[in-house]
């Protein structure tokens, strides 16, 4: 994604929206006049719409809507940018909302029904297991009638984080599941339309031309975390055994011991009714790399390049729109404070809003990339 052609307009989007039937195949119709939309995406949750519509047009196809059979798809400039089940109708005497989730809120809803265990020696990659949670377990289990498009993306030759995970059955849904792999055993997640991505967090798969503070609405500013630094850092299975991995010794010379503790590992297997808590070597081992692998972006105080929350692109941004994921890489450069910084970043939500009247407004939330980045 690296030939983005400049010149997106970020102020004078039109939008659309319609009414489709569970599958976006089957056209119910046009809701207008539209009032009011927004649509969001957002990395490692489920994005919502909003579509608000007059009553003087078509009141009675308004009044025919169905939540959860129905969906909402948004287009801006005619070209697809939201879709997702219904989810919410709300009626008052001059205008409609119509209120949507994005596909995963169909995983949301779906328990998990069987259970799974991998600790040693059934030790798995994260983006096999969430691939397995969607596909097998949430969309094909039903022959898929919401056509989700499912995107693993893996990091060639076995570089994906591992996990040592075990799920009771009945015990989550599959997106709690899923979301849980995102939150803390390093990977990401988003969906754009019916499209569903989820990688490795460190794998710069999605890449966006580097951006300056001419692109923004509003000047960022630098800011250095050091609660967010270590030297030590722990993976425990809370029975009293742990991985440690230690920073080098002139990091701990120059900043003293600064420990962190990782006590999610392996935590449902801990609890199962007789399954010994002592870890077996290879156990240990996973732990150990786990540890070196959380530490390695925590080896410094971050510092980071804040950019306000919402903040608008400006036109003369080098993104297009279709291009916006959720998770993308990419550069930013902030010279004119009294620290001058060069950062990889990454783009964590995407928010469009245009209201009759007003116009669009086009905000965008990012986050400090890992240190640790591998490339395609």
């Amino acid at each position: 994604m690296s030939d983005i052609p400049s010149g997106a307009n970020y102020a004078c989007g039109r939008h659309r929206a319609f009414a489709y039937e569970r599958g976006g195949t089957k056209l119910v119709g046009e809701l207008t006049p539209l009032v009011r939309v927004n649509w969001r995406r957002i990395r490692d949750d489920i994005s919502t719409a909003q579509a608000t519509l007059g009553t003087t047009e078509c009141c009675d196809l308004l009044g025919s809507l169905d939540t959860i059979r129905m969906e909402l798809h948004i287009t801006r400039d005619d070209e697809k940018v939201w879709q997702g089940p219904i989810t919410r109708l709300e009626y008052q005497r001059d205008v409609v909302d119509v209120f949507a989730d994005d596909i995963l809120w169909i995983a949301k809803r779906t328990p998990l029904a069987v259970g799974y265990n991998m600790g040693y020696p059934n030790v798995g990659y994260v983006v096999d297991r969430m691939d397995w949670l969607m596909r097998s377990q949430t969309f094909a289990k039903y022959g898929n009638p919401w056509r989700a498009v499912l995107h693993p993306i893996r990091i060639p030759q076995g570089g994906d984080a591992r996990s040592s995970r075990a799920t009771f059955a009945w015990s989550v849904t599959t997106w709690e599941d899923f979301d849980k792999f995102a939150e803390d055993m390093g990977a990401d997640y988003t969906v754009v339309n019916r499209d569903i991505y989820y990688w490795d967090l460190n794998y710069a798969w999605s890449v966006l031309p580097d951006l300056t503070e001419d692109h923004l609405s509003e000047t960022p500013r630098i800011v250095e975390y050091g609660s967010e630094f270590a030297t030590e850092f722990v993976v425990t299975n809370n029975q009293g055994y742990a991985g440690v991995a230690y920073a080098a010794q002139s990091i701990i010379d120059d900043y003293g011991y600064i420990g962190m503790v990782d006590s999610a590992w392996n935590e449902a297997a801990a609890a199962e009714p007789g399954t010994s808590n002592v870890p077996t070597p290879e156990e240990l081992a996973e732990m150990q790399y786990n540890a070196g692998r959380q530490l390695s972006s925590r080896t410094l105080p971050p510092v980071s390049i804040v950019v306000p929350e919402g903040t608008s692109l400006m036109p003369s941004s080098p993104w297009r729109v279709s291009d916006l994921i959720p998770g993308s890489w990419f550069n930013v450069r902030l010279e004119n404070l009294c620290r001058k910084v060069h950062e990889a970043q990454r783009l964590h939500e995407v928010n469009v809003t245009e209201e009759a009247g007003t116009g669009e407004k086009f905000g965008v939330t990012v986050v400090t990339a890992p240190l640790v980045r591998i490339n395609p």
